[in-house]
């Protein structure tokens, strides 16, 4: 396990600058919650002004999953997701939602927020491992 698999000794996300020194590193020892979307790839194609189902699972790391939430609209705006039966802690959780899109490009984006409140962050962490990564995720669809 050391030093392959270490982190930075800070809370939540494990996240340093590169090159920064004198950082403290111990053993993976958490997990963070994540999301993602299993049936819409980017450069998909829907149609436009018609109900498209989003599907997909979550978990919440160390803790259960509390909420998903879906963006239509690049992060702006999030509206909760339907959760699928909770499994409890450590068990992944299917969620889907349904979304109505107008004609052009859309980012979808989805996130996760755990039992203990954590919530995936927007900006990605980064450490030389590249551990414990669990940006929101996206994907740019287009409507037609």
């Amino acid at each position: 396990m050391h030093p392959a698999y270490t982190i930075p000794d800070n809370w939540p996300h494990a996240d340093m600058s590169p090159g920064e020194k004198g950082v403290k590193f111990v053993p993976i020892n958490r997990m963070v919650p994540r999301s993602f979307f299993t049936n819409m790839a980017g450069a998909a194609t829907v149609r436009a002004g018609h109900a498209v189902e989003l599907r997909g699972i979550a978990f919440g790391g160390a803790a259960g999953v509390r909420m998903v939430q879906l963006s239509s609209d690049g992060g702006r705006s999030w509206r909760p997701a339907q959760l699928g039966h909770d499994y409890g802690r450590y068990s992944f959780r299917q969620w889907k939602a349904h979304v109505q899109l107008a004609r052009g490009e859309h980012t979808l984006m989805v996130r996760c927020t755990n039992t203990d409140g954590l919530k995936q962050p927007m900006k990605p962490n980064w450490n030389p491992g590249g551990f414990m990564r669990n940006v929101v995720e996206s994907v740019t669809v287009t409507a037609a």
